[in-house]
């Protein structure tokens, strides 16, 4: 028992602990900001007597072995399938096992937590399913994507397809007991794939999944993403279009971009929003053909989340920034070797003129876009509004990660910064909600121009700080 804890210590101590420190860390702090958000929560809730034991206890477990999945999908896999190589296969035969064991245990906690959380055993196949497929999206499967698209979309695609006898059995008991059934072969056939013990195909596919492995594995500021998929591919011809313009141009702005990658280009939301609109109008074509009043609930869920979480795409939108400056130095370095870089004295302001331009144009085109799948879903005024001051909260947010003193390494998004701008939009809301009550109206007019007036108040020191810092490329230099 002992040596078996000492095997489990160090295969995660190697996995994710010692590879992916940096990651650990921020992950760890995170999730206890959350968390401690979480305990105010339950405390208050129980002390309003709002909050009864049982629900209480369901949310705290429910938390933690979310917290717990976050942590191992993230950290863990990517780490633990690079250790599964041929080559340690031979040199530490023990490890596969162990693998295998601290996988099957971390899985039926993970279920069994998430499941209690919910509070209906009948997810519990559901649950046990998605958090396999997670691991093998994590570990570099291509093909669960497709899966768990399907299956988070079942509940309205099982309502439009299938004749009106079947729907209720294909989200029901039914739907569960095959499920349940099904789920012991997929784990074994998962765990299979996970940690492949020998054979040809195993060294056929490996390098393919380490190029995928790393997409999810971005702690490093080494690392270049890889990303790829019919989307991205469609940007990049874009990119490559923009790239060869810019070049014959020579525009010293425009090449400071181009340092940073075709990540951190404009051109990469191309294939995402067209992507995006294209769903937006198939479910409207699903709508208009289908005519199903069951399917009326299910819309007003899908106007009302659905937008929601497109902001979070906005909140998110200038991370690729601050990353790329860590991560394409060499880049930066060689361009400031070049003409093209343009006159040191004004790199600084060609840069968050360009930075600037091109993530205010990105916040307004996400904002029309999340607008315009509302508007394809049928959405109603109020939600339009409430969509609207979703969008310009995030972008505001966003906005806060933009321009910074690059070269001193403090440029971009890190942990105080993103507890600040929570604090910031939370106070926001507050304030929202307050002048809503005094005037009479809802808070989402003023959640619209509240984060407009802070967002050019914070540009303008920002902007200020970039063009006083020294010149950002090669970023970090001066750390």
């Amino acid at each position: 028992m002992n040596a078996a804890l000492r095997d489990f210590r160090m295969i995660w101590r190697v996995a994710a602990a010692q590879r992916e420190a940096r990651g650990v860390r921020m992950l760890i702090m995170l999730l206890g900001a959350a968390g401690t958000c979480a305990a105010i929560y339950l405390v208050s809730g129980a002390a309003m007597g709002t909050l009864d034991a049982l629900r209480a206890a369901r949310l705290l477990v429910g938390f933690v072995t979310l917290a717990l999945a976050l942590v191992w999908t993230f950290l863990f896999v990517p780490g633990s399938v690079r250790m599964n190589s041929p080559v340690n296969a031979w040199v530490l035969p023990r490890q596969r096992r162990r693998l295998l064991q601290m996988t099957v245990a971390y899985w039926l906690l993970a279920t069994a937590g998430m499941s209690f959380g919910i509070g209906r055993w009948i997810a519990v196949p559901t649950v046990a399913l998605s958090v396999l497929g997670l691991a093998l999206l994590c570990a570099g499967n291509k093909y669960v994507v497709n899966l768990l698209v399907l299956g988070g979309n079942w509940p309205w695609l099982s309502a439009v397809v299938l004749p009106p006898a079947w729907r209720d059995a294909a989200v029901g008991g039914p739907a569960a007991i095959v499920l349940s059934v099904l789920v012991v072969p997929v784990a074994v056939w998962a765990l299979r794939w996970l940690y492949p013990a020998r054979g040809d195909a195993y060294f056929a596919r490996r390098a393919d999944q380490i190029r995928r492995v790393n997409h999810f594995d971005q702690c490093g500021a080494d690392k270049q993403p890889a990303p790829d998929g019919m989307a991205w591919q469609g940007s990049l011809a874009f990119y490559l279009t923009a790239l060869r313009r810019d070049v014959r141009r020579s525009d010293p702005a425009a090449m400071l971009m181009h340092a940073l990658g075709p990540v951190a280009h404009w051109t990469s939301w191309i294939g995402g929003l067209v992507t995006l609109l294209f769903i937006g109008a198939v479910v409207r074509f699903i709508l208009m053909w289908s005519h199903a009043a069951s399917l009326q609930p299910l819309v007003g869920w899908m106007t009302t989340i659905g937008p929601a979480m497109l902001a979070l795409t906005i909140a998110f939108s200038t991370a690729q920034y601050g990353q790329q400056m860590r991560r394409t130095q060499g880049e930066q370095a060689l361009l400031r070797l070049t003409p093209r870089a343009g006159d040191a004295a004004l790199l600084n302001r060609r840069l968050a003129g360009r930075v600037l331009r091109q993530a205010l144009g990105c916040w307004a085109v996400l904002t029309v876009v999340v607008l315009g799948v509302s508007l394809l879903l049928d959405a109603g005024p109020d939600a339009l509004l409430r969509q609207l001051g979703l969008c310009t909260l995030a972008g505001q947010v966003a906005m806060m990660g933009l321009l910074g003193d690059y070269a001193s390494g403090t440029g971009g998004w890190h942990l105080m910064l993103g507890l600040r701008a929570g604090a910031l939009a939370a106070m926001q809301a507050l304030v929202a909600v307050g002048l809503g009550w005094l005037t009479g109206t809802t808070a989402w007019p003023w959640l619209v121009l509240l984060p407009l007036t802070v967002c050019c108040v914070l540009l303008r020191l920002d902007w200020r700080r970039m063009l006083a810092a020294p010149p950002a490329f090669p970023a970090g230099r001066l750390a």
